[in-house]
C-alpha cells in the first residue's frame, strides 16, 4: 500500500471516527436530536453545496430539490421517527450499508481498481471496486438483517437469495446516487461539493449513496405494503 492511500485512509479513517462518534452519538441520545441533525444536514446541503451543483434559481431550483435532496432526507427523519421504537438499528441501516459498500468499494478499488466504469465522469469508479462494494453490503446484510424486527424484511428477506438480491439493488443504487453527484461535479469542475469533510469532502459526498438507498428503502417498504392488502 502506497503513502498516498495510506494518508488518504488515515484521513478518511480519523474523521469517520468524529463524525460517527457525533452522529451515532445524536441517534442514540434520542430521535428528536437525530431528526434535528439530519433536518440541519438537509439546510447545509440546501443552502451551500447543492447551489453550486445546480445552478436553476427560484421555483425551478427548489421544485427539483423537493426530489433531491429534500425528499431522501426526509424520508431518512421518517424512518428514524416511525421505526425506531419497533427497531432500534433499522432507522441507521440506510447509513450503515451505503457506507459500508462506499467503503468495501474504496479499498478495493484502490488496491486492484483497473477497469474504469465512466472515467469520464468519475476516473476513480472501477469494476472491481463495485465488487469489493457488492460483497462488503453482502457479508454485512447477512449479519444484519435477520434480525431485524421491519416488515416487509422480516419476512421477505429471510434466506440467501433475497439477501443477495436486496444487496444487489443496494450495490446499484447507491453506485447510481455517487455517479449522479460525481457527474454534476464534472459539470461545474469541483472535486468536491465542499471542504466541510477532510478525506470524505461536503456532506452531499458522504451522504450521495445513503440518499439514492434511502428511497429504495422506502420504496420496498410502500411496495410490500400494497401487495399485503391485494
Amino acid at each position: 500500500m502506497n503513502s498516498i492511500l495510506k494518508n488518504e485512509l488515515f484521513n478518511r479513517s480519523i474523521s469517520g471516527i468524529i463524525l460517527g462518534f457525533c452522529f451515532f452519538g445524536a441517534y442514540l441520545h434520542s430521535a428528536i436530536l437525530f431528526s434535528f441533525i439530519l433536518f440541519a444536514i438537509l439546510l447545509i446541503i440546501l443552502f451551500f453545496e447543492w447551489p453550486k451543483l445546480i445552478t436553476t434559481k427560484g421555483f425551478k431550483f427548489w421544485f427539483i430539490s423537493f426530489f433531491y435532496p429534500s425528499l431522501p432526507i426526509l424520508t431518512l427523519i421518517f424512518l428514524n421517527l416511525y421505526y425506531r421504537s419497533v427497531d432500534i438499528l433499522f432507522p441507521l441501516y440506510p447509513f450503515i450499508v451505503s457506507w459500508t459498500g462506499d467503503t468495501g468499494a474504496f479499498i478495493i478499488g484502490k488496491l486492484t481498481g483497473k477497469h474504469k466504469i465512466c472515467p469520464e465522469i468519475s476516473p476513480g469508479k472501477s469494476w472491481e471496486g463495485l465488487i469489493g462494494g457488492f460483497f462488503g453490503i453482502f457479508i454485512f446484510n447477512i449479519i444484519f438483517l435477520p434480525g431485524i424486527k421491519i416488515f416487509p424484511f422480516i419476512i421477505y428477506l429471510q434466506g440467501i437469495l433475497p439477501i443477495l438480491l436486496l444487496s444487489f439493488l443496494l450495490t446499484i443504487v447507491g453506485f447510481l446516487g455517487d455517479i449522479f453527484v460525481s457527474f454534476l461535479k464534472r459539470k461545474k469542475d469541483l472535486k468536491d461539493t465542499a471542504d466541510l469533510l477532510p478525506g470524505h469532502g461536503g456532506l452531499l459526498d458522504r451522504f450521495d449513496s445513503v440518499l439514492f438507498n434511502s428511497i429504495l428503502i422506502l420504496l420496498i417498504i410502500i411496495a410490500s405494503l400494497i401487495s399485503q392488502k391485494i
